[in-house]
C-alpha cells in the first residue's frame, strides 16, 4: 500500500493502516445489507469501493515495481495473488459442499454450475447466464439462493487481475518508450470503459450492467488512474484531509441512498460514483483524523481479514436464514456476526497466512493451485445431482401423466368386475395398504385423473403426488400446472414484496391455461392451491389504501375471488374440486408480517365458506391440520425453507396421506 509526505509523490510502498480502514468500511457496508436492514439500501456500493481499492493497490504494485526495476515479473505477481486468494475461496466452496452434503442448499437451482463457475472465477458469467437478477436474491427464500452467489464479485477482480498486469504493464512501457507519462492511456481507458458501462446497460440489459465484467472495469480503472498519478509524479496536498471527512460521508451516504433494485448499478453508471471512492483513499494519502481513525488497530484488523469476512458471510448468513433468524433485528445481526468473524479469523490465521508466507517458486505455486481447483472440481462433479428450485422432474412428470389418448371411460369404483378392452378383470376384495400404511381403495376401472394447479408448493406437492401415482398406475394419474407466485386473488397490487409479475402470471394460468387443461385431459379431481401470495398485504384503490387479510374488505374479496375460480372450474365440467388449506409456513417471511399465522387462517377460513357455499363437488383437504398431527408442521427435513416440500417429503405425503385421500374423494358419488 501507499505511504507519502505531504506533497510529495509517492515511490514506495508500505503498508498504511488506512487503507484496510476503507476495507473494513467497505465491508460493514456489505454486511448490513445482506443482513437486510432497511435503511441500507445500497450496500453493494461496498463491493464498488472494494473494486477501487483493488484498482489502486494493484496498479500501485504494478507501476512501483517497474519504475524501480526497469521490468515486472508477472510471474511471481500471479503466484502472489494465488497465494493470496484462493485458499479461502477453495475453502469456503468445500464448505458449501460439506454443508450440502449434509441437507443444506438442497433448493438451489443450477446448484453445480454455481459451484463450477465460483471455482474457476466465472461466477458473474454463470450468474449472467441464468433467468435471475441480483435484485431478485433478496427477493427469494434464503432456501433458493445459491450459497456462491457473492462470488460474482471476486470473479470479476479475478478477470481483473489476469487481464490488467499484461494491459499496464504494456501501456506504461510504450508510453516510457515515447517519453509521455503512464496517466493519459490509463485515463482514456478509464472514460472508454465509463462510456461502454452505459451502453451494455441499454444494449444487454440491467443485469448485464452490473454482473457483466466490462461494465464493472471502469470503476477498478479508476483507482488504477489515481495510482498512475501518484507513481508519475502526482503529489497530494495536505490540505486533502479537509475532503476525507466528506468523502467519507458520501461513500456512506451512497451506501444508504442508492436504491437496491435500480439506479446507477443497473444502469451503468457506477464508475463516476468510484470517483468518490478514490476521493477518499487519496485524501488518506496525508495525515488527517479520518485516516487516524481508519488506522485504530480494531478497524485495521477487521480491513485485514476483510476478504476472509465475505468469502464466509453469504453462506452463513443464508443458513441462519433458513433456520429461522432474522438478521435485520440486532440480536440476528450479532449471531451473524459473530458467527461470520469466528471462521474468517480461524480462516486467515490457521490457512490463509501460512500459505501466503510460503516461499514457493511461481511454479509450484501454480502446480498446487491447479491441483487443487481439480480437487473442488472433481468433488462438485460426484456431488449427488438434485434438481433446484421448481426444476421439475421430466421423468417422474411424463411417466404419471394423464393419459389424453385413452377412451373416455367414466371413472367407476372397483366394487365389481369390471370389463377392461372386452376382458373381465376381477376386483380386489376390499382396500389395499400401502408400503406406507394408507388405505387405498381397489383399483378402479381406470386411473383417477388428478390435476394440481397453483404456486411453487403446489408444484411440489403435485410432483411428489406424480412420483406417487408412478408406484401406483391403477390408482392415478397426475398432471401440474404452476407458476411461482401464482395465486387465486387476480386482482390489486401486492405491497408486501415485489410481485407484480406474479398477480399477471396468475391471471394467465388462472383465466385461461387452467381451463385449456381442463378442456384437454378431463380430470377427475382438480387440485387447487396457494400460500404466500393470497395472503400478501394488498391495494385495490389508492384512496382505500393498503388493505391485510384481518381487514374485512380484503376477506370479501378473497371470498368473491376464490368463489369465481370455483364456478369456473365446475363450469367446465370437473365432477370434484378439492381446495387445499395449505401447512402454515414454518420458516421466517421478510418482510417479518408475512410470518404472521393469522393471515393463514384467514386464507384457510375463507377456503372453508367457499367449499361449504359450493356443495358436494367441493372438498376441503385440511393439510395444515395434518402436518400439525403428524409433527411434520416444523419438521425441517420436510420443508427445509419452511415452506416448500422436497421432493421426498411430498412423495412420502403422497404415499402416508394424500394419494389415498384424492382417490377416495374422485371415487365418490358426483354431485351431477
Amino acid at each position: 500500500m501507499v505511504t507519502s509526505s505531504t506533497d510529495t509523490p509517492a515511490r514506495s510502498l508500505a503498508h498504511q493502516p488506512a487503507l484496510d480502514g476503507i476495507r473494513a468500511l467497505a465491508i460493514a457496508l456489505v454486511l448490513c445489507f445482506h443482513a437486510g436492514f432497511g435503511w441500507m439500501h445500497g450496500g453493494y456500493f461496498g463491493v464498488s469501493v472494494f473494486f477501487t481499492l483493488s484498482g489502486f493497490l494493484i496498479t500501485m504494485l504494478l507501476l512501483t515495481e517497474l519504475q524501480a526495476g526497469g521490468t515486472v515479473s508477472l510471474r511471481r505477481f500471479y503466484a502472489r495473488r494465488l497465494r493470496r486468494l484462493l485458499p479461502a475461496s477453495t475453502a469456503c466452496v468445500l464448505a458449501v459442499l460439506a454443508a450440502r452434503a449434509l441437507g443444506e442448499f438442497q433448493l438451489v437451482a443450477g446448484f453445480s454450475a454455481q459451484m463450477r463457475g465460483a471455482v474457476a472465477q466465472v461466477s458473474n458469467w454463470v450468474q449472467l447466464a441464468g433467468s435471475s437478477s441480483y435484485s431478485a436474491l433478496f427477493a427469494q427464500s434464503a432456501a433458493l439462493v445459491s450459497p456462491v452467489a457473492h462470488y460474482w464479485s471476486l470473479a470479476i477482480e479475478e478477470q481483473f487481475y489476469l487481464l490488467w498486469p499484461v494491459v499496464a504493464v504494456a501501456l506504461a512501457r510504450r508510453a516510457r518508450r515515447a517519453g509521455r507519462p503512464v496517466l493519459r492511456p490509463f485515463a482514456l481507458l478509464t472514460a472508454l470503459c465509463a462510456l461502454v458501462a452505459p451502453a451494455i446497460a441499454v444494449v444487454a440489459g440491467p443485469d448485464a450492467a452490473y454482473w457483466a465484467t466490462p461494465a464493472r472495469l471502469g470503476e477498478m480503472l479508476v483507482g488504477a488512474t489515481a495510482a498512475a498519478w501518484l507513481v508519475n509524479g502526482g503529489r497530494v496536498p495536505a490540505r486533502a484531509r479537509y475532503l476525507a471527512p466528506p468523502a467519507l460521508g458520501a461513500v456512506v451516504a451512497l451506501a444508504v441512498l442508492l436504491p437496491a433494485g435500480s439506479g446507477p448499478a443497473y444502469t451503468g453508471w457506477m464508475t463516476p460514483l468510484a470517483l468518490v471512492s478514490v476521493a477518499l483513499v487519496l485524501s488518506l494519502q496525508v495525515p488527517g483524523a479520518v485516516r487516524s481513525t481508519l488506522s485504530l488497530r480494531p478497524v485495521v484488523w477487521l480491513g485485514t481479514i476483510s476478504y476472509g469476512v465475505y468469502l464466509y458471510h453469504w453462506p452463513v448468513f443464508l443458513l441462519l436464514r433458513q433456520h429461522g433468524w432474522q438478521l435485520a433485528r440486532p440480536g440476528g445481526f450479532a449471531v451473524a456476526a459473530g458467527v461470520t468473524l469466528a471462521v474468517s479469523v480461524v480462516s486467515f490465521y490457521a490457512l490463509e497466512q501460512p500459505i501466503r508466507r510460503c516461499h514457493w517458486a511461481p511454479g509450484r505455486t501454480y502446480v498446487v493451485a491447479g491441483a487443487t481447483m481439480a480437487v473442488a472440481l472433481l468433488v462438485i462433479a460426484v456431488m449427488p445431482a438434485t434438481r433446484g428450485f421448481l426444476e421439475p422432474d421430466r421423468e417422474v412428470l411424463d411417466a404419471a401423466a394423464i393419459d389424453i389418448d385413452a377412451p373416455p371411460v367414466p371413472l367407476q369404483a372397483a366394487t365389481s368386475s369390471v370389463a377392461v378392452d372386452g376382458a373381465v378383470a376381477v376386483a380386489a376384495a376390499g382396500p389395499v395398504k400401502t408400503s406406507s400404511g394408507a388405505v387405498l381403495p381397489p383399483a378402479p376401472n381406470r386411473p383417477v385423473r388428478i390435476m394440481v394447479v397453483g404456486d411453487s408448493t403446489a408444484f411440489y406437492l403435485g410432483q411428489g403426488l406424480a412420483a406417487w401415482a408412478g408406484d401406483h398406475p391403477q390408482h392415478a394419474q397426475v398432471d401440474v400446472l404452476y407458476c411461482q407466485g401464482c395465486g387465486f386473488i387476480l386482482d390489486g397490487t401486492i405491497t408486501s414484496f415485489e410481485a407484480a409479475s406474479f398477480v399477471a402470471q396468475s391471471r394467465v394460468v388462472v383465466q385461461q391455461e387452467m381451463l385449456e387443461h381442463i378442456a384437454a385431459l378431463q380430470p377427475d379431481v382438480v387440485v387447487l392451491m396457494s400460500t404466500v401470495n393470497d395472503i400478501a398485504n394488498r391495494q385495490w384503490d389508492a384512496a382505500e389504501g393498503v388493505l391485510t387479510p384481518a381487514d374485512p374488505r380484503y376477506r370479501a374479496r378473497m371470498v368473491a375471488a376464490y368463489g369465481a375460480v370455483t364456478d369456473s372450474v365446475l363450469a367446465a365440467g370437473v365432477p370434484h374440486l378439492v381446495w387445499v388449506n395449505p401447512p402454515i409456513p414454518a420458516g421466517v417471511w421478510d418482510p417479518p408480517e408475512m410470518s404472521e399465522d393469522p393471515r393463514n387462517w384467514v386464507q384457510h377460513d375463507v377456503i372453508r365458506e367457499v367449499a361449504a357455499a359450493a356443495g358436494a363437488a367441493v372438498n376441503v383437504n385440511e393439510l395444515d391440520a395434518w402436518f400439525t398431527l403428524t409433527g411434520h408442521g416444523a419438521d425441517r427435513s420436510w420443508r427445509p425453507d419452511g415452506t416448500h416440500l422436497t421432493e421426498q417429503s411430498a412423495k412420502e405425503l403422497a404415499g402416508e396421506f394424500l394419494g389415498a385421500w384424492l382417490v377416495q374423494t374422485a371415487l365418490r358419488p358426483s354431485a351431477g
